[in-house]
């Protein structure tokens, strides 16, 4: 099962959800919730506690692993810790793995669940029960408590620091995300770009003061879905701009800060942008998706004044994020070595000369120091272009569909298809169009895998894209002559490359 922290992919104590019960149902009509139906839903969680030792309950080990915190369950044991396959029950523990540390260690990892809207996977996709997630093994410390109906969180969730100190608390039905009640930041806006207006509905979680300005801070919206104008970085087009800026009505005057779904307690920020009476006036920050700062310019009564620093554009040149999965049909010892033709800047576990791991038939691999993985994982720099002649134009918001469908036509299972997702969609779905081509000979000259023993079925997909403002005509690549069907001992692996000036685009 994954739930893509992305998430990484990078993500706290206590996620409370309305049980199935009939006091869950005489909350779900309050709207908001007041701090006295907050205390009647600890109460129920209390209850729920109580008789738990009557109910069946399973555990399940958290995986946070690779540079970007790609979150998952992999272990799966009863309350006597046997190991079991799926079937009945009617309360999920979720704890950390081994490799997170100590038995008593806190983890901010846990919010990597919200980036799936809570949702599970795969043998936890059906049935309907409760889900208890833990900071740590030893279950004292609650990370969070949600109702789960077919996979889809269903009811009030609520999160917590390992202090105990509410975090987030929100309402989901079926899987959909309908309200907001505490946020770190603002996250029940709505952005009309064609007005250049921002209306902030929950200002206690969005409005402060600070040195006499004005700070609206923002997260994702909860109206995400209802229109993509509800987008953080749909805020931050240039169009956006183009008369003067209201929040809720007024002119704007203060700064704008966004942030991007919580990963741990502390957001990455999207931008800043200082205003003055409606007008870009000050400072404008702009930062990627894992919140290193792309671009910083000064504005002076909405005119760009100074350009004080743009990201180097071949910072995101390279191999990025090839993920390698390994399902040999017995528990088996395997050699991966890489042949790059380049420069390895990122590896994990630690390449050396090479990755050695004992691989089990359901994916988790074991390396010699005893510490779990679900896959092993590479970027690099390459030394030799790319050369597209054929592939896709697709709009950006066309992005998610293009690449479901694709990715099951390539063969990749559904937990790999959303960790690819997960992790390129938010590089692509903004864009106005993006080229997008699948490598096939020529990546996997660039990176030759020598896998010992030889898998019998060995699958690598990189896609390389590039952003574009307009449609352009090319070629149609056909995918169907790609697709390698998954027999015996498989290896999976992954990647992409966002194209360069030294690439090579022939049409």
């Amino acid at each position: 099962m994954n739930m893509r922290f992305l998430y990484t992919g990078t993500i706290f104590t206590f996620l409370l959800a309305a049980c199935a019960t009939d006091h869950s149902e005489e909350l779900t009509d309050k709207e908001p919730l007041s701090e006295m139906d907050l205390d009647t839903v600890v109460s129920i969680d209390d209850e729920i506690e109580e008789d738990a030792q009557e109910e069946k309950i399973i555990t399940a080990y958290m995986i946070a692993s690779g540079p970007d915190n790609e979150f998952f369950l992999e272990v799966v044991e009863d309350e006597n810790g046997e190991k079991i396959s799926h079937q009945e029950f009617t309360e999920l523990h979720m704890i950390p793995s081994k490799n997170w540390g100590g038995e008593d260690e806190v983890n901010e990892l846990g919010l990597g669940i919200m980036v799936g809207d809570f949702g599970l996977w795969d043998d936890f996709s059906k049935g309907e029960f409760d889900v208890v997630v833990y900071y740590n093994r030893s279950k004292t410390k609650k990370l969070a408590n949600y109702h789960v109906i077919d996979g889809n969180a269903d009811g009030f969730v609520r999160l917590y620091t390992p202090e105990g100190d509410l975090f987030m608390s929100r309402e989901y039905e079926n899987g959909e995300w309908i309200a907001s009640y505490e946020a770190p930041y603002g996250a029940d806006w709505e952005f009309d770009q064609s007005n250049s207006a921002l209306t902030v509905t929950d200002k206690k979680n969005a409005f402060t003061t600070k040195d006499g300005l004005t700070v609206v801070s923002i997260m994702p919206s909860l109206h995400y879905k209802k229109s993509k104008e509800n987008s953080i970085e749909r805020v931050v087009e240039k169009a956006s701009f183009k008369r003067a800026f209201t929040i809720n009505g007024d002119v704007f005057t203060g700064r704008l800060v966004g942030y991007r779904e919580p990963f741990d307690l502390d957001p990455y920020l999207a931008f800043e942008l200082d205003f003055k009476d409606g007008w870009l006036d000050g400072d404008v920050k702009l930062y990627n998706y894992w919140g290193d700062l792309e671009l910083h310019e000064r504005f002076v009564a909405g005119e760009l004044d100074t350009t004080v620093f743009v990201m180097d554009p071949d910072a995101m040149d390279g191999m990025a994020k090839p993920i390698i999965y390994i399902y040999p049909e017995k528990e088996t010892l395997v050699d991966v070595r890489l042949d790059f033709d380049g420069t390895l800047t990122t590896t994990y576990p630690d390449y050396q000369e090479g990755w050695k791991v004992l691989a089990k038939p359901d994916g988790t691999l074991i390396d010699e120091k005893g510490k779990e993985y679900y896959a092993l994982y590479w970027e690099g720099e390459n030394r030799k272009s790319f050369t597209v002649n054929e592939g896709f134009v697709i709009a950006g918001k066309d992005s998610r569909f293009f690449l479901e469908k694709s990715l099951e036509v390539l063969n990749l299972n559904r937990r790999e298809a959303n960790e690819f997702i997960v992790f390129w969609l938010p590089l692509m779905e903004s864009n106005p169009y993006n080229l997008i081509h699948f490598s096939t000979k020529e990546y996997e000259e660039m990176a030759k895998l020598k896998i010992t023993p030889k898998p019998e079925s060995l699958i690598r997909i990189m896609m390389v894209f590039k952003p574009l403002n307009e449609r352009i005509e090319i070629p149609q690549q056909d995918l169907t002559k790609l697709r390698i069907e998954r027999k015996g001992f498989t290896v999976v692996e992954w990647g992409g490359h966002q194209l360069s000036a030294k690439d090579q685009v022939l049409f």
